[in-house]
């Protein structure tokens, strides 16, 4: 099972937003007697702040953090995720060129359990068309 909620505010310059995700894990049974399944819990929070909400199309900056928990349990040991992220999104005549960069941690309960930490770099090109309005008609 899989249920979410999300809620957003949108002003001139910025557009703000929040989600919750929950997924049910607990009917899985796993082969490992020291793997668990469990719920998992998402909460994300971000922002978009437009540069210059005058033109048609602007230079947009792009932010977000997210925090979360494993749906696996190794030997009764608890893991969390925690995700940061950052980028800017430009336009190109039609398009957008995006760059962005994300951090992710994962927090134990125990230093025992695996570790994980990441940083990555992203890049994004978002074609669009020009529609002549002879076309359209």
């Amino acid at each position: 099972m899989h249920m979410g909620a999300g809620v957003s505010m949108t002003t001139e310059r910025w557009v703000v937003t929040a989600d919750y995700n929950y997924m049910d894990w607990s009917r899985n049974t796993s082969s490992y007697a020291s793997m668990k399944y469990e719920n998992q819990h998402k909460l994300n929070i971000g922002g978009i702040y437009t540069t210059n909400p005058r033109l048609p199309r602007s230079t947009e900056l792009m932010g977000g953090v997210g925090f979360s928990n494993s749906y696996i349990n190794l030997r009764d040991g608890k893991m969390h995720y925690l995700e940061v992220s950052g980028g800017v999104s430009f336009p190109i005549r039609y398009s957008y060129l995006s760059l962005g960069a994300t951090w992710r941690k994962q927090m134990n309960s125990r230093s025992s359990l695996m570790q994980e930490s990441r940083f990555s770099l992203n890049l994004n090109i978002t074609f669009g068309e020009r529609l002549a309005k002879s076309k359209l008609r």
